[in-house]
C-alpha cells in the first residue's frame, strides 16, 4: 500500500480543498478561451507519489483530460528516484516525471538559464567541463531542470512536500523558500505548447502547499523572522491585535510564539507564502483568501501535525514589466491587507476522524483505484 493513500484525513483535504480549487481553475481556463480551437487542457504540477491519487482523482472528476492517445502529458511531477518515477508512470502514462530532489534541481545554477527561459532550443556544449562522472551527473540534472522549466506555466501547482518548510541548519530563508521563488518566477512564462507561439501569460493559478508544523528545533533566526513578520502586520493595522487575541487568546506575538507555537505557525507560514508570491509579482485572491486545513498523525514519538494551504493566485496588474520603478501594485497591496486580516480572524479547518463521512471517503477512494487499474491492470494484484 502506498504511504498515506488510504489516510481518510488527507483524502478529506483532497476532496474539500484541492478538488474545488482545481475545478475553479478548470472553469477559468475554459472561460478564457476565445474560441473552441483555443481551448486547452489544464496543466498540473504535483508531488503525487507512486499511487498518483490526486492526479487520478482529477481524472475521475474530468478536471484533467488525457490526450487523444491516452497520455497525461499536461501533468508533471517529481519523485525521489528513477524507479519511483517509472512506477508512477505506469499509473499515469505519458506524464512528465522528474527523478531527484526537487529543491536541488530547481536551485541549480545554469549559465544558460536565460536561453532556456527564452525558449531557445539551441544550447552550445561547454567544452571546458571534463568528461567525468560528476560532470555527467550535473549535465543530466541540468537537462532535467531545463525540461521542467519548459513545461511552465501550470494552472495548478500542488506542492505536497510532506516535510518541514523550515529545516534546521538550512540558512535563512531556506531552500524551500528559494525554490518557491524560482517556481513563481517561472509561472510568469508565456502560455504556449509551441515555442514562441504565444506571448500571453497566465492571469492566475491555483496553489496548494503542504507542510508539517515545526520542526521542534526550528532555528532562532527563523523564529525571529516569522515573529517580526507578524509584528509588522500588527504595526500596520492596530485593529489586528483584537483579532489575534480573539483567535488565539494572545495579544502579543512573542507570547503567542512561546505559549502556542501551532497557532503562531498557522498564522506566519501562510503570510510567508503570500509574501513570496508578491515578490514574484503575484498576490492571493482576497475574495477567497487562504483556506487552511490541519490534521494530526501518529508517529513513534507521539503525533505531528500537517498544515494544508489552498489559495487562488492572481497576477499583479499592471504587471511588473509595465510599472514604473519602485511602484508596488495597489491591487496587490489591498489584497495582502485583506488576506492578512482574514488569517488573523478565521480559524483553521481542524480535520478530525470524528467529523469524517468514512463511507463517502472510502467510496471515493475506490473509484480512484478503479480508474488506476484501467491504466495499469497489474494494480489489481496490489489493491
Amino acid at each position: 500500500m502506498f504511504k498515506y493513500e488510504d489516510d481518510l484525513l488527507k483524502h478529506y483535504v483532497r476532496l474539500e480543498g484541492w478538488l474545488p480549487a482545481c475545478k475553479r481553475r478548470q472553469r477559468f481556463v475554459r472561460s478564457a478561451a476565445s474560441k473552441p480551437k483555443s481551448l486547452r487542457r489544464l496543466r498540473y504540477f504535483t508531488f503525487c507519489a507512486v499511487g498518483a491519487v490526486d492526479v487520478l482523482m482529477l481524472d475521475v472528476e474530468k478536471v484533467i483530460r488525457v490526450s487523444s492517445d491516452g497520455r497525461f502529458d499536461t501533468v508533471a511531477f517529481f519523485d525521489k528516484d528513477p524507479e519511483s518515477v517509472a512506477e508512477t508512470l505506469k499509473r499515469i502514462p505519458g506524464a512528465n516525471g522528474f527523478p531527484g530532489d526537487f529543491t536541488t534541481i530547481v536551485l541549480m545554477e545554469d549559465p544558460d538559464e536565460e536561453t532556456v527561459l527564452a525558449d531557445s532550443q539551441v544550447l552550445e556544449a561547454r567544452r571546458e567541463e571534463l568528461d567525468e562522472y560528476l560532470t555527467r551527473r550535473r549535465q543530466l540534472r541540468l537537462g532535467q531542470r531545463r525540461d521542467f522549466i519548459r513545461l511552465f506555466p501550470f494552472d495548478v501547482i500542488n506542492l505536497d512536500l510532506e516535510e518541514f518548510l523550515f529545516k534546521p541548519n538550512d540558512p535563512l530563508p531556506g531552500r524551500v523558500i528559494n525554490s518557491l521563488r524560482k517556481v513563481f518566477e517561472w509561472q510568469r512564462r508565456p502560455v504556449s505548447t509551441v515555442p514562441r507561439q504565444s506571448t500571453q501569460s497566465l492571469s492566475g493559478f491555483s496553489l496548494m502547499f503542504t507542510t508539517q508544523i515545526g520542526p521542534p528545533n526550528i532555528g532562532e533566526d527563523y523564529l525571529r523572522e516569522l515573529q517580526e513578520c507578524l509584528e509588522s502586520n500588527l504595526a500596520d493595522d492596530t485593529t489586528l491585535g483584537e483579532a489575534l487575541a480573539a483567535r488565539t487568546g494572545y495579544g502579543d506575538v512573542a507570547a503567542l510564539q512561546q505559549g502556542n507555537f501551532d497557532s503562531f505557525f498557522e498564522l506566519s507560514v501562510p503570510k510567508t507564502i503570500a509574501a513570496v508570491l508578491e515578490e514574484e509579482d503575484w498576490h492571493v485572491d482576497p475574495e477567497r483568501g487562504i483556506t487552511i486545513f490541519e490534521f494530526e498523525r501518529p508517529w513513534k514519538q507521539g503525533t505531528y501535525k500537517m498544515l494544508h494551504l489552498v489559495m487562488d493566485v492572481t497576477r499583479n496588474s499592471p504587471p511588473r514589466e509595465k510599472r514604473a520603478p519602485g511602484r508596488r501594485c495597489r491591487q496587490a497591496r489591498l489584497a495582502y491587507r485583506s488576506v492578512v486580516r482574514q488569517l488573523f480572524s478565521d480559524q483553521v479547518d481542524l480535520v478530525t476522524p470524528e467529523a469524517l463521512d468514512e463511507n463517502f471517503l472510502r467510496a471515493s477512494l475506490e473509484l480512484i483505484k478503479a480508474r488506476r487499474r484501467e491504466y495499469y491492470s497489474e494494480e489489481e494484484d496490489n489493491a
